[in-house]
């Protein structure tokens, strides 16, 4: 399983590479013009803008690792060089517990990543700013009109940045099952795609019930169980997720 791991590992380093080095690029921007700020504020449109790219850049970062996951694992299915993968001696299991257990991996290495590099520059920002009591208090209110029970306190913060990691892992296996259904069983047959998607899509709705269906039920009286509640759903649907793809893929696509 750790070489097959290092395998994975090693096919999606070219894109994380890349990622940290344009964030390394917006980071020094955003640096450099907090730091440069005087007193009429004349790089606050560059602070914005650049601190707007590091936030796209996180979400865009993990959004991609997923869906890199997901081409890789259909090019490993379609391809002369991936069929190769299934000659080695590892059953189907390992192949696509390796895929599963990269992609949480690098999700939790990049969440960890991005929210520590954001924790640092907002404190960077507000003691900059000089005013970090009061937009604080601005930023709570403004929560506060949405919920509130939202107290953003570090506990919060964590179990909802778990909890979007964990849902996007479990939507990333869905699209595993999908992909390996549609190569398995709708290989060559009219609407493949459409009933894939159609297939994902059915999927994706079953998770946002149930994890619905807990928020609604009561057994969480706070914000912080809610949020860690959702993500063992999410975790628990992913590993069905993995079992079912698994020994579908073992059954049709094994050599």
């Amino acid at each position: 399983m750790s070489a097959l791991l290092k395998y994975e590992l090693r096919k999606t380093r070219a894109m994380k590479l890349i990622f940290l080095g344009v964030t390394a690029v917006a980071e020094v921007v955003f640096l450099i013009s907090l730091f440069l700020r005087n007193n009429e504020g004349n790089t606050d449109n560059i602070i914005g803008t650049s601190a707007l790219v590091l936030m796209l850049i996180a979400i865009g970062g993990i959004l991609l690792i997923g869906i890199q996951s997901i081409f890789a694992l259909h090019r490993d299915m379609n391809t002369k060089q991936g069929y190769m993968l299934y000659m080695t001696p590892r059953n189907s299991y390992q192949i696509l517990g390796a895929k599963m257990l990269e992609n949480g991996l690098s999700l939790a290495l990049a969440g960890g990543f991005f929210f520590l590099l954001g924790l640092l520059d907002l404190t960077l920002l507000f003691s900059r700013l000089g005013e970090l009591e009061r937009l604080w208090g601005f930023f709570m209110e403004f929560l506060h009109m949405f919920n509130a029970e939202i107290e953003l306190d570090t506990a919060q913060v964590l179990s909802l940045i778990f909890e979007l990691l964990t849902s996007w892992l479990a939507v990333v296996s869905i699209a595993f099952l999908a992909d390996i259904v549609s190569s398995a069983l709708l290989n060559g047959k009219k609407a493949n795609g459409l009933v894939t998607f159609i297939f994902f899509i059915l999927l994706t709705i079953l998770l946002n019930i149930i994890q619905n269906l807990l928020r609604k039920s009561g057994l969480c009286t706070t914000i912080t169980s809610t949020l860690i509640m959702q993500s063992v759903v999410a975790l628990c649907y992913s590993v069905g997720m993995y079992f079912i793809a698994a020994a579908v893929m073992d059954k049709y696509l094994s050599v």
